[in-house]
């Protein structure tokens, strides 16, 4: 469950809040409808993510569920 959680909050971190995916379309002068999926889509990226950290030891899951899920609530509350 921790893995699902921590894809989950990375992915919407990386996506919505950090907009990682507007700076990489504006530094490669996309066009303003273009798709990098999965980068661009919560869902899409959560299950590659989930995919890589299924591979990783359990402290690392636990730090992106903490460090991620810290960062959504905090987005929401705001």
């Amino acid at each position: 469950m921790v893995i699902v959680l921590a894809a989950f909050f990375f992915s919407y971190y990386f996506v919505n809040v950090a907009g990682i995916p507007n700076w990489i379309k504006a530094k490669a002068k996309m066009k303003v409808g273009a798709r990098i999926k999965p980068f661009d889509c919560v869902t899409c990226l959560s299950v590659w993510v989930a995919v890589a950290l299924y591979f990783t030891p359990d402290y690392i899951n636990y730090f992106m569920a903490v460090i991620f899920g810290a960062g959504f609530i905090g987005n929401k509350i705001k």
